[in-house]
């Protein structure tokens, strides 16, 4: 029994040291991923900001692109020589990390599809990168894992420098146009009130079903300057609208608030609507004719973006509102040119 026991050890030890280097690192990779998904976001002190322990942000480059490269090394910790000489494991490794983090954030709902949708570019490409490149060098530097282990401290360390330095604060505008076959006094009465949006008029897109609301209607209660115009949307928010121009059949234009009664239980309208790095600011209707029956409808949208990460996170605000927009104008062309 005993010799039986003895030749059964090196095999347990080898099964042991296979199962900790194909899979441990995976895990811890994606159990690392949770642990600063949470702290990134504990909501320390009340919603105004009093008493609030602001050193760690979501909207940073140390969580946005400093952490999925941490996320790709701790596999490589893990792995064995053999592994390590593998190009396919370096990257596919990391890679599994952060699906494992993915799922396990939308169905414990820590976040919506829409965010994970939008941090996935530089999550999975900083995964790779950090097996990729540091996989290789750590041939080299592995022998002591408490030591190398220390990286998972580095967006902890950067994240408090970060927000130590200047935020920028930047304005984007969007704008959308489509040549409709009507006149503007017809397309002006489409635009200042909008009757309630059939699912049927409404092509959802990319986005809708990633969980973007879509419009439902608009109400306006007078027609003048200075009027209120209420628009509704999906999931029952609301958005108040202040006319700041008025030019019939020519231009009108809105400030834009989001009503905070209204928002939806959901992470996105957390992060983005309530939260401090994202803000609407205006939108505009402008009709130009070209002839009798013709004329250019164009919709423009500005908002604000508070983020060390902006040039980024613009790219996904601008497909956003350029998809809305441009689902909207199709609407309102629609309807337009079917006069009933």
């Amino acid at each position: 029994m005993w010799r039986i026991f003895k030749c059964c050890m090196p095999f347990k030890s080898i099964h042991m040291r296979n199962l900790i280097s194909n899979y441990f690192g995976v895990l811890l990779g994606s159990t690392y991923a949770l642990i600063l998904r949470l702290v990134f976001h504990f909501p320390l002190g009340d919603e105004n900001g009093a008493g609030r322990f602001d050193f760690y942000d979501l909207f940073s480059i140390a969580f946005v692109w400093i952490t999925p490269i941490i996320i790709g090394i701790i596999p490589m910790i893990f792995a064995s020589n053999d592994q390590l000489k593998s190009i396919s494991y370096r990257i596919w490794k990391p890679v599994i990390s952060v699906f494992i983090f993915f799922v396990i954030t939308f169905i414990t709902r820590i976040e919506d599809l829409i965010c994970i949708i939008v941090i996935s570019f530089p999550f999975l490409l900083g995964a790779m990168m950090g097996g990729l490149i540091f996989g290789k060098a750590l041939e080299k530097y592995r022998k002591n894992k408490g030591i190398m282990l220390s990286i998972v401290m580095i967006p902890f360390i950067i994240s408090p420098l970060e927000k130590s330095l200047p935020t920028p604060q930047n304005t984007f505008t969007i704008k959308t146009s489509k040549l409709i076959n009507s006149n503007p006094n017809n397309i002006w009465n489409n635009i200042i009130r909008v009757r309630k949006i059939e699912q049927e008029e409404y092509t959802r897109g990319f986005f809708n079903y990633a969980g973007i609301p879509r419009p439902l209607w608009a109400e306006l209660d007078k027609d003048e300057l200075g009027a209120t115009r209420i628009g509704h949307f999906e999931g029952g928010l609301i958005f108040k609208e202040t006319v700041i121009t008025w030019e019939k059949n020519k231009k009108i234009a809105f400030k834009i608030q989001v009503i905070p009664s209204s928002l939806r239980p959901t992470v996105f309208d957390e992060h983005i609507l309530k939260g401090n790095h994202f803000k609407f600011l205006n939108a505009s209707y402008e009709l130009k004719q070209i002839n009798d029956n013709k004329t250019e409808l164009i919709l423009s949208s500005s908002y604000q973006l508070d983020t060390k990460i902006n040039g980024y996170a613009s790219f996904w605000g601008n497909e956003m509102l350029t998809d809305f927009q441009e689902r909207l104008l199709d609407v309102i062309q629609n309807r337009c040119e079917n006069v009933n």
